[in-house]
């Protein structure tokens, strides 16, 4: 006779699994770990999963990923515009979608910026940085025809956005608390976009 699958186990499973790959990060995890977490035996995980692959892509689905992605691109674009000053700010319309999207999945997030090395997605951080950046030297270069980003001034550039894919990760790994995690993005914004800008003069000689 076979086995029936219960819903409550795979979900709790589903929920050791974000713990596990959040903290280890996906080459570091293991079905061992995730089923200690789970408080299950190896044995009853692989019933469920049979391979760390399978229970990743079913934790971290295809459709999470392209909807933040699809956020992401739309704060960029926003960014991009000249009069969307604070399209990043977790306190503007801009930036209020991707932080409840954020806290909403939060581990999901962490893995998906910072720990899914080895993974289908171990290049999504690479990506969110790349649409950081081009839409900030769009913006740049908007501000006049004869703006140029020097090559130096791309390495900084690039280095602060690598910084913000790894500190965002970082809070979000830090608690679940919402409160505390809101403060703390508003605090990083309120150090970063000022610097933003003040990136930007310095390129346009101002």
């Amino acid at each position: 006779m076979p086995q029936v699958l219960k819903p409550e186990i795979r979900a709790r499973i589903l929920s050791a699994g974000l713990e596990v790959f959040a903290a280890q990060g996906y080459l570091g995890a293991t079905m061992n770990a995730i089923a200690e977490q789970a408080g299950l035996g190896a044995a009853s995980l692989y019933r469920y999963f049979p391979s760390k692959a399978e229970l990743f892509e079913a934790a971290i689905t295809p459709e999470l990923a392209a909807r933040f992605e699809q956020l992401l691109e739309r704060r960029v674009h926003a960014l991009a515009e000249p009069s969307r000053t604070g399209a990043f700010e977790p306190n503007s319309d801009y930036g209020a979608e991707m932080l409840e999207f954020w806290l909403a999945h939060r581990l999901a997030v962490v893995v998906l910026l910072d720990r899914a090395q080895g993974s289908d997605y171990e290049h999504y951080g690479e990506r969110f940085v790349s649409l950081l950046l081009k839409s900030t030297i769009e913006r740049i270069r908007s501000s006049g025809p004869n703006v140029q980003l020097t090559p130096p001034a791309r390495l900084v550039l690039t280095r602060i956005f690598e910084n913000t894919r790894s500190t965002l990760a970082s809070i979000l790994a830090h608690t679940d608390n919402p409160r505390v995690l809101r403060e703390a993005i508003e605090a990083f914004w309120s150090y970063q976009i000022p610097g933003l800008h003040g990136f930007a003069r310095w390129v346009r000689k101002e």
